[in-house]
């Protein structure tokens, strides 16, 4: 879990989500982890572990693990 706190991913959000403009916008960015997020308290977890994520423009949201892809991912 620790490994992703203060690393850099290219956020991959999903094309069919469109109720967050704002995730929307910053699809495919590179952001740095922030944190990670607690389960039950921050979030309703599903599973899969959250990060707070921050992209190069100062925009602040949350990612699910799946959607954190490094470059061989991509």
């Amino acid at each position: 879990m620790t490994r992703f706190v203060g690393r850099k991913f290219r956020f991959d959000y999903p094309q069919a989500f469109t109720s967050l403009p704002d995730y929307s916008a910053h699809r495919g960015q590179e952001v740095t982890v922030l944190r990670r997020l607690k389960r039950v308290e921050e979030y309703d977890y599903q599973g899969e572990l959250m990060f707070e994520v921050r992209a190069a423009d100062g925009w602040k949201g949350h990612a699910f693990e799946s959607e954190l892809m490094t470059r061989a991912q991509s």
